[in-house]
């Protein structure tokens, strides 16, 4: 008997359907096996290594993942399984799964890698025949990235925290550059005022002329752009306004026609499935990621994460067959996405497509999959089909009794082409010209609407914060991050707390701003023009792990390099760090110096400056400090207080209410440190606040969901392990019923995966 591993249940079980009872299906459940996070090896950020040999950590279990392995070792001993086929994802991520499987399976005769882009069923027969070995330039890849990313985020991290920071990243730190910089441009941005006039007829939108190009009149903007649409004389936009109201019709001076096309997209890749989705939806990364996930484990698309725009022979073939069908072969066009692979190794893959090109619409389908379905399968099918035409009008007007032109414009399809996919999905367009028929020296009524015509007077405005899709754009034309990290470096930006989501949009927090502001700039090295945290510099890190992956570039050698040039820029920030107090160390000596007199904090610092010391220096000033005020309770910290005012706010506590709590007056007279009346206070709210009855978060109901079906639990049996009957019952809060259900469903998770 074979046996066949597999990262995920549902995975799992979808492949299983097509194998069969004669050969066992098991999933690990993701990562079994990383670099240590606990012990005496949890803390080291670098293991050993030299010029030819990457280092050699040891590799701990992730959370319950010693448990699931035992349990597929046992079952595949009482099955006799003589050959183990390892079908992890077709990634860098997944090539590492496969080599740690094959290591703990190793007691097994032959071991041998099999991957697919699609779960269908003679995608998988066809693995199964070139079955073949772990490729260890993927796995080297997998290790370096893994180094680079430990070794940059221990010890960046740990830097910052003294400025009071959680963590830096490889990658999330440039991220978080890309939107504290763009908050930046809105801080400084200067409204320019204008004025314009609009005016709508025969359903044609048109805008009064005020100038020429080269009218030194002409409106710019605050960067110097030219709109000739815009004036910057409230009398001249008045006239035209006036001018539109009396005559209430335009005489058209000039009429031109052009034909153009439209030609389909390639089919999507990750990051423009990110931005499609996006916009379409207004679905965040980490969504679409889920439902894609969800259609590609259950058969549905190919593998979701990819920089590849190719598609199969076969997949194309079929496309064509559904274009004939549901269309007629005149809109089988000559195809996007054929070719040979692009150089990156991540074209290694195709793109995101449907398996089943002739299924418009597979059943069984929750309502985000159908949309996110049928996005993918119309741009997949569009991409085969021949260009869409379209007439554009571009109209010039005249009025009697004003000087400057109007002008118009307007446009129509001609022919569907490849936009007859998106029939289902996307309102149609006007498909004719405006009835009735304009031509040159007529006169066209303005339209019967109550604001025509439109009279603005307005300012420019600032430059528009990040969308997630819109940050995921950016990042992939920088080189930063790939595929399987877009969605999870925004994540972590707000676990972080480094960036908040604003009505969809990405805004930094005064944390982020901090971590951007005061210490990205340390790991700058002038000398060497090096930024650690630059895009190019990270860019390139990404293009030399691709590299590892292609056999281009010998793992240990690119390691080698990188934690050379790592060590440059770390010692130079701490060097640099020295000079200087961080704000950390300012905050907490003005909370020490707080506590003395002038004349015995005098004593402690004669006439320096705590600004202008340097970090060593402020140390032994707050260690002094320390001494004199050992007996005396610390003033709580501005984040303590600001964090107990929030508390006490969402409890309709006033301030006196709540100080009372901990039998102070104010505020202000709470006491800082771990046993300070400020935590005191703080724990005693978030008691208070979590026996508030409130509704569990959206997020908790569709995680307890996902468990229960992969507990195999309906729902009534799922809320019976809490005692209510249905979701709707639950409750939300740290020690609310939906959190103990969550935690009651991961542990019956493993038993039956």
């Amino acid at each position: 008997m074979d046996l066949v591993v597999v990262e995920s249940g549902a995975k799992a079980k979808t492949i299983q359907k097509y194998l069969g009872k004669n050969i066992l299906v098991r999933a690990s459940n993701g990562h079994i096996q990383d670099l240590p996070n606990k012990g005496k090896d949890g803390s080291k950020a670098l293991w050993s290594h030299t010029e030819s040999n990457l280092p050699d950590p040891p590799w701990s279990w992730t959370e319950r993942a010693e448990r699931n392995v035992k349990k597929i070792l046992s079952d595949a001993r009482s099955k006799k399984v003589k050959r183990v086929l390892i079908a992890t994802d077709p990634d860098r991520e997944g090539e590492f799964i496969a080599w740690r499987l094959s290591e703990l399976f190793s007691e097994f005769k032959e071991i041998k890698r099999i991957t697919f882009n699609e779960i269908t069923k003679t995608a998988i027969r066809e693995a199964l025949d070139e079955a073949g070995t772990v490729d260890m330039n993927l796995v080297d890849a997998a290790k370096v990235r893994r180094f680079m990313d430990r070794l940059i985020g221990y010890r960046t991290s740990r830097f910052a925290r003294s400025w009071g920071l959680s963590s830096m990243g490889r990658v999330q730190t440039p991220a978080l550059a890309f939107v504290v910089n763009k908050e930046k441009d809105i801080q400084k941005f200067v409204a320019t005022p204008y004025w314009a006039v609009q005016a709508l007829a025969s359903g044609i939108d048109f805008r009064v002329r005020f100038h020429d190009k080269d009218d030194s009149l002409v409106w710019k903007d605050e960067k110097g752009k030219i709109d000739i649409h815009r004036t910057n004389s409230t009398e001249l936009a008045n006239k035209a306004y006036d001018s539109l109201k009396f005559e209430k019709q335009l005489l058209v001076s000039k009429l031109s026609l052009n034909n153009y096309k439209r030609r389909p997209k390639a089919p999507f890749t990750t990051d423009t499935l990110l931005q499609a989705a996006g916009s379409k939806y207004n679905w965040r990364p980490s969504n679409t990621m889920r439902v894609a996930q969800g259609l590609y484990e259950a058969g549905h698309i190919t593998y979701m994460r990819t920089d590849s725009t190719r598609t199969s022979s076969s997949s194309r073939e079929k496309a064509q067959e559904k274009i004939t069908s549901k269309w007629g072969k005149d809109l089988v066009g000559k195809g996007v996405g054929g070719g040979k692979p692009k150089s990156g190794i991540q074209d290694a893959h195709e793109a995101i497509r449907p398996t089943a090109p002739l299924t418009e619409l597979p059943g069984g389908l929750d309502e985000s999959q159908v949309r996110l379905y049928r996005l993918i399968w119309s741009r997949f099918i569009a991409s085969q089909m021949i260009d869409s035409e379209w007439t554009s009008m571009k109209l010039q007007t005249q009025l009697e009794t004003f000087e400057r032109p109007l002008d118009g414009d307007t446009k129509w399809r001609v022919t569907s082409g490849w936009e007859s996919a998106f029939e289902a999905i996307q309102k149609a367009p006007a498909v004719a010209p405006p009835k009735p028929e304009i031509v040159e020296g007529q006169s066209i009524k303005l339209d019967a609407n109550e604001d025509n015509p439109r009279f603005i007077e307005d300012k420019t405005k600032p430059p528009a914060r990040y969308t997630q899709h819109g940050l995921v754009a950016l990042m992939k034309s920088e080189g930063i991050g790939r595929p399987s990290t877009y969605a999870a470096t925004i994540k972590k930006l707000l676990d972080r707390k480094y960036c908040s989501d604003n009505k969809g949009r990405l805004k930094p927090t005064d944390q982020g701003i901090l971590l951007c502001d005061e210490v990205i700039p340390f790991y700058e090295s002038k000398d060497e023009k090096i930024s650690l945290f630059s895009p190019s510099f990270t860019s390139t890190m990404e293009v030399e792990l691709d590299q590892i992956e292609t056999g281009q570039q010998n793992g240990a050698t690119v390691w080698d390099g990188f934690v050379n040039s790592f060590k440059l820029l770390h010692e130079k920030a701490i060097s640099k760090k020295k000079e200087t107090p961080t704000k950390r160390q300012l905050d907490y000596y003005i909370r020490l110096a707080s506590l003395v007199s002038d004349s015995e904090l005098e004593k402690v610092i004669g006439k320096e400056d705590p600004q202008t010391m340097s970090g060593e220096r402020i140390g032994e000033v707050i260690d002094s400090l320390q001494k004199e005020t050992e007996d005396i309770p610390l003033p709580a910290s501005a984040k303590q207080l600001s964090y107990a005012q929030s508390l006490a706010e969402s409890l309709e506590l006033n301030e006196k209410s709540a100080c009372n709590l901990v039998d102070v007056s104010k505020f202000e007279e709470l006491s800082g440190g771990k046993a300070g009346t400020a935590s005191q206070l703080i724990g005693l709210l978030r008691d208070k606040t979590d026996s508030v009855p409130k509704a569990p978060s959206p997020k908790q109901i569709n995680f307890i969901k996902n468990l229960a079906t992969k507990a195999k639990l309906e729902e009534a049996d799922a809320c019976n392990l809490v005692n209510v009957a249905n979701y709707g019952e639950l409750s939300g809060g740290r020690q609310g019923t939906a959190s103990k259900l969550i935690e009651t469903l991961r542990k019956k998770s493993p038993k039956k995966s």
